[in-house]
């Protein structure tokens, strides 16, 4: 009897040792995106379409704070 107990304890051991190492839920996908890009007179930005020369100090507002600001002045 004894040596059946031990035998099962042995397999479960073996099996839960065996068990996939679990991966995140759900994948994150977030990625740093600075708010807002304060751009200087004269600075030269490389972008997929080609090269862009600021024409005077501009701020760049991400989608994620445009929208933002996009909500705020609706709801007031």
């Amino acid at each position: 009897m004894s040596f059946v107990i031990v035998g099962l304890l042995l397999i479960l051991m073996l099996l839960t040792g065996c068990s996939p190492v679990s991966l995140p839920k759900k994948p994150t996908l977030n990625l740093y995106q600075a708010p807002v890009l304060r751009i200087e007179s004269g600075t030269v930005v490389d972008t997929k379409d080609g090269i862009y020369t600021a024409q005077q100090d501009e701020i760049w507002h991400s989608d994620y704070r445009y929208r933002q600001l996009e909500l705020k002045v609706i709801d007031q």
